[in-house]
């Protein structure tokens, strides 16, 4: 791994205009590639939109269709690596895929392994886990309910991941009392409710804690990016931040209902410290142990 900085990003995606949500990543990748950024990641669906509606796939295309091309212009023009999110059209069905494009091209995909409550009737849920090399570091993805099982981030990481992308589209909404309700958010939430909703992420983050604990016991870098705002459907949480290996944010957007990104040094010294650590758990696993992991309930 290689010292370099990374963006984090929350972007507000309309379900029913490609070209302004283009037209959004297009401003955030120049943006951050004039401030020095490696690499831009961006949310779940990010460019082709993502809610409870049936038309999250009517922007659907092939891996290497016009939104490739575009962003691979822009990787190429920026010499800057972008991860973003589209429905894919493969084998005749559709998939929530997070994309990562450099300057030479395709490097990957990660399709979404566990579906959430009403993806199952827009999305096949995909059975691979997939690690990239970049040369500077090593990159997978746990896209949004992903990240909720340790599964996911375990297998990342023992197959050689040193960052964790963390795409998100959180329409949940959290109570005062931080609790979480699954109402789909079918409204166009008010700017303070979601902004309470966002410094409740940061510094409550009752579900998304999880992030914290799995960077610290994979010993992995975790970079978070989410939709924000009304998206003409549904209204999203936002935010956008970054962990380092112990599980310590180390930065964060100031919470808001606009498109904005943030950027973290990614350091090679912490990665290794706590993997130096005699009680670094992969260094301790027992695998012999655990066949009834795999078992189902």
């Amino acid at each position: 791994m290689e010292r370099f900085s990374v963006a984090a990003t929350q972007v507000t995606s309309k379900y029913r205009d490609l070209e302004y949500n283009i037209e959004t990543h297009l401003r955030i990748i120049k943006e951050t590639a004039e401030a020095g950024c490696r690499m831009v990641v961006f949310p779940e669906l990010s460019v082709t939109g993502h809610n409870a509606s049936p038309e999250i796939v009517q922007f659907a295309e092939e891996t290497e269709g016009r939104i490739f091309r575009i962003m691979h212009q822009q990787a190429r023009g920026y010499n800057i690596l972008v991860a973003y999110g589209f429905c894919e059209l493969a084998r005749g069905t559709h998939y929530n895929t997070h994309a990562l494009v450099g300057p030479e091209g395709l490097i990957g995909l990660q399709r979404k392994v566990h579906a959430s409550y009403d993806e199952f009737f827009r999305f096949r849920q995909a059975y691979e886990w997939e690690v990239f090399d970049l040369g500077f570091c090593k990159v997978g993805t746990a896209i949004c309910h992903d990240s909720s099982f340790f599964e996911s981030w375990r297998i990342l990481a023992l197959k050689g991941a040193e960052i964790v992308l963390l795409p998100h589209a959180i329409r949940k909404m959290m109570n005062p009392d931080g609790t979480l309700t699954f109402d789909g958010a079918e409204k166009d939430c008010s700017a303070e409710e979601l902004m309470a909703n966002q410094r409740q992420l940061y510094d409550a983050r009752p579900n998304p804690k999880l992030h914290d604990v799995n960077a610290n016991l994979n010993g992995v870098y975790a970079v978070f990016s989410d939709h924000v705002g009304f998206d003409g459907h549904s209204s999203h949480v936002g935010g956008a931040y970054v962990l380092d290996p112990e599980g310590k944010m180390i930065a964060k957007a100031d919470p808001s209902t606009k498109s904005a990104w943030i950027s973290a040094e990614i350091d090679p010294q912490a990665y290794h410290k706590i993997r130096r650590s005699p009680w670094f758990q992969l260094k301790n696993r027992r695998p012999e142990t655990y066949g009834e992991l795999t078992r189902l309930i």
